[in-house]
């Protein structure tokens, strides 16, 4: 191998690629189903989402032009009293813009509950939070994000100054504090939450909403709680028989497990990509050690004629078949590393190389060796010394 330093450098570079690609490809399918993870989980755990609308084959909600919203704040009330519920917060969210003394932007407001801070695990740092007297009250009180605290109040205390929403005058109580996000993915260090019964927006039905967030007691009875919620909703709005509910149910555990399919299938299929790389380079280690052996002819033969036997000389062929492989499985190790760390380093997409899946490169790596090398090494343990010493 060390005479031949360019071949041997040639024959790996099919497994340094096979290697490289992967555990980069397996790192990808598992940094995508972080991801997804990562996001379902910023909506809260053990969440349903309850829409207007009739539910479509294949997910979604179907709506049609003019559709009158059939969720009612009366529903949120209704479906908190369920014992498979830890709780339900009707929402009604509008983008509106927003002043702030001399400043304006446009900024996506929330109508809510109190239920709704809780059931998405929403803190607030500085102030207090909308509590039910300010529903009751239809109060003019707001809880804005973080981000809008220092973008425009950064010189002064933002508890008790006045902001107005489309035109309404509405007075900061605290300021949201830590991660979350609304269904349309605003996050919350932008987000304003006040009062449902003071959000500023007429619809064509008192009292309803665009969407009504539940949460189950615990993961194992989201089942349980989907068919409660939809039960309750079909009797308070007099659907029976065949007819199309007039509402939809969306599962996030089911959105999360549908992500993580996803995920699995495109680390198995890009991962199988790489292994071909792999395979590729076998053969070619295959080929280099037939021609290997049949160059050293004469080498074979002197080993035999003074006692080395048979074994010694497939054990001598297939160990330098699997050092190859190994010495590709660890140069491709570094390289997938090193791809790793380029992009973590310049996106936001998290990568790692996690231990199973180098133990199972490595692994790969050797049996390739051992699988292509194996026939190269049993022809050159057949060979006669006699034959092979008449050779030049």
């Amino acid at each position: 191998m060390n005479a031949n330093r360019l071949r041997s450098a040639l024959t790996m570079l099919g497994v340094v690629i096979g290697i490289a690609s992967v555990l980069l490809m397996l790192s990808v399918g598992d940094a995508v189903r972080a991801f997804i993870d990562k996001e379902l989980a910023v909506l809260g755990s053990n969440q349903l989402i309850v829409q207007n609308g009739t539910p479509v084959d294949g997910g979604g909600v179907k709506r049609r032009t003019g559709e009158v919203p059939a969720l009612t704040v009366a529903d949120a009330r209704a479906l908190a009293e369920l014992p498979s519920l830890k709780g339900a917060a009707p929402a009604l969210q509008g983008f509106f813009q927003v002043q702030y003394g001399e400043s304006n932007s446009n900024q996506t407001v929330l109508g809510t509950t109190p239920a709704m801070l809780a059931l998405r695990s929403w803190q607030v740092e500085q102030g207090v939070p909308l509590d039910e007297r300010d529903v009751q009250a239809a109060a003019r009180v707001a809880v804005i994000g973080s981000k809008l605290a220092a973008d425009h109040f950064s010189n002064r205390n933002p508890l008790g100054q006045t902001v107005r929403l489309d035109g309404q005058p509405f007075t900061v109580i605290g300021v949201l504090g830590g991660s979350g996000r609304t269904l349309d993915g605003t996050e919350l260090g932008e987000l304003i939450l006040v009062p449902i019964s003071a959000m500023p927006m007429r619809l064509q039905r008192p009292g309803s909403v665009h969407y009504i967030s539940v949460q189950s007691h615990s993961a194992a009875g989201l089942a349980e709680a989907q068919l409660d919620v939809e039960e309750l909703l079909r009797d308070r709005h007099r659907i029976t028989g065949d007819k199309p509910d007039d509402f939809a149910v969306t599962n996030l555990a089911s959105i999360a497990k549908s992500g993580a399919a996803i995920a699995g299938g495109l680390s198995i299929g890009l991962g199988l990509i790489g292994a071909v790389s792999l395979l590729v380079g076998g053969i070619g280690i295959m080929n280099i050690m037939l021609v290997s052996v049949s160059e050293r002819v004469r080498e074979i033969g002197i080993r035999m004629a003074i006692g080395a036997k048979p074994r010694d000389v497939l054990w001598q062929f297939l160990g330098e078949a699997v050092v190859l492989c190994l010495l590709g499985g660890l140069i491709g190790l570094s390289i997938a590393a090193l791809g790793a760390w380029g992009v973590n380093a310049n996106t936001s997409f998290a990568m790692s190389l996690a231990p199973k899946h180098i133990m199972v490169a490595i692994g790969f790596a050797s049996g390739v060796g051992l699988f292509f090398g194996y026939y190269p090494a049993r022809r050159a343990s057949r060979l006669l010394p006699i034959e092979c010493l008449r050779q030049d």
